[in-house]
């Protein structure tokens, strides 16, 4: 009977030795800077493999991540942490060749408009200057 008591109180040490650990553990979790995960959708860009890809947006989430390292007034005041992550995120991953999003409408093809077709103003009022051609003084 004394091996088990012996036994029951090295099982509840062992326990208690397990809470703090994790207790511990999950404590320092919080201190440590938060990693976070691109909020937009980016595409593998016309003539790159997948592989290429997957690649390309290791390299941008680090480079992302490290951008939030960087602490300045100016950096702060431009937008919340997720902001900050993405733009320099989608940064990256154009630079690399890679489809990122765009907001509004984009085109490559300029349409020409009937409204945007200029004209010559009307002549000025008057007599023309005596060198002026023949054709071009009213009759």
């Amino acid at each position: 009977m004394a091996t088990r008591r012996a036994g029951a109180a090295t099982g509840a040490d062992q326990m208690r030795r397990t809470a703090l650990t994790l207790a511990a553990l999950a404590l320092s979790a919080c201190s440590s800077a938060p990693v976070l995960g691109p909020g937009v959708l980016v595409l593998p860009g016309s003539g790159r493999t997948f592989d290429q890809f997957r690649f390309d947006e290791q390299d941008c989430r680090s480079y992302a991540q490290m951008q939030l390292g960087k602490s300045s007034a100016e950096q702060e005041s431009a937008g919340s942490t997720q902001q900050r992550y993405d733009r320099a995120f989608v940064q990256c991953m154009y630079a690399k060749g890679h489809k990122v999003p765009v907001s509004g409408r984009y085109s490559d093809h300029i349409e020409s408009s009937p409204s945007a077709a200029r004209t010559a103003p009307p002549p000025p009022a008057g007599q023309p200057p005596a060198g002026t051609p023949p054709d071009y003084r009213p009759k």
